[in-house]
């Protein structure tokens, strides 16, 4: 079977947190780099009883840990943003729009957070789709094996509605009113959610659920249907009895079910097919070459 969308996005997601650990490097690096300008380097910036860590060794361990990752996905976006300019390649808007609708509505694990907003959701798109664009050019795929995938994999591109829900659960009907009183007094919810929740696996992202929809044995009906009745940052004023306690939800967002054409998905389904085609080549570091690119390690096996 063809390639499926969600192996695609998948793949995204293993690239979004590569590069959480890059952002993370890259400004501690900045950091690091200012202090050894100032003549901090030798700074102690930890003490184990009579032993120190200093500022230096701190930046060796961190660069030895995820210098050359690092530097490696700076290259591959300056590779693939040059690539794509000089090929007149490009995305619009409304392709990164519709894809990050596509992620957002096969994956309930979307997060928007203090680690990767929407916008940068769309730079990562973007990037994905112009690396597709440069290692599929010189491709062929056939109108005919395109339009066969569509209808073989026509619920791949049909989404119900879906509701991005947040949730804080607690034992007893007292402790959820509580948290009614916590809210409306100006706590935010995701302090809330991480601070009283008993859910220990949503507690720590805020009481996040992703987007759910009615179909989800997971998550309980009435979940769906106090969200039908909410705004986009409500929450619900009156505890929701559940299996496990009680539960007070928050509406972050919905998504209107709807169904994509074959027109307007042909060019991401055509780019997945030959995606597939080029097994191990698929690979942005086959075009370093024609990027002419050097680096530090050079020389180094991977």
């Amino acid at each position: 079977m063809r390639l499926k969308a969600r192996v695609v996005w998948t793949f995204i997601l293993v690239l979004l947190m590569i590069n959480a650990v890059v952002i993370a490097y890259v400004l501690t690096k900045s950091q690091m780099s200012q202090a050894s300008s100032n003549g901090k380097s030798g700074e102690e910036i930890a003490s184990i009883g009579k032993e120190k860590v200093t500022r230096q060794e701190w930046l060796k361990k961190m660069e030895d840990r995820y210098g050359k990752a690092t530097l490696e996905q700076m290259i591959n976006l300056k590779v693939v943003n040059q690539l794509a300019k000089q090929n007149k390649l490009d995305v619009s808007s409304k392709e990164i729009n519709r894809e990050l609708l596509m992620l957002k509505a096969v994956s309930n694990n979307f997060y928007e957070d203090g680690h990767t907003s929407e916008k940068e959701w769309k730079e990562q798109i973007r990037y994905q789709i112009l690396l597709e664009q440069l290692l599929t050019r010189d491709a062929v795929v056939s109108e005919k094996e395109a339009k066969s995938f569509y209808e073989k994999n026509k619920d791949l591109y049909q989404y119900d509605d879906s509701y991005r829900i947040r949730h804080i659960v607690v034992k007893t009907k007292d402790e959820a009113e509580n948290v009614l009183k916590d809210l409306k007094g100006g706590s935010s919810f995701e302090a809330v959610a991480a601070e009283r929740s008993i859910d220990r696996y949503t507690s720590p992202y805020g009481g996040d659920l992703g987007f759910v929809t009615e179909e989800q044995e997971s998550i309980p009906a009435l979940y769906i249907q106090e969200a039908q009745k909410l705004q986009p940052d409500e929450w619900t004023k009156e505890p929701i009895q559940t299996k496990n306690g009680y539960a007070i939800i928050q509406l972050k967002e919905k998504l209107n079910g709807r169904s994509f054409s074959y027109d307007e998905v042909k060019d991401q389904i055509k780019r997945q097919i030959a995606m597939e085609d080029l097994g191990e080549k698929a690979n942005v570091k086959t075009l370093w070459k024609e990027a002419k690119v050097t680096w530090f390690y050079d020389g180094e096996q991977d």
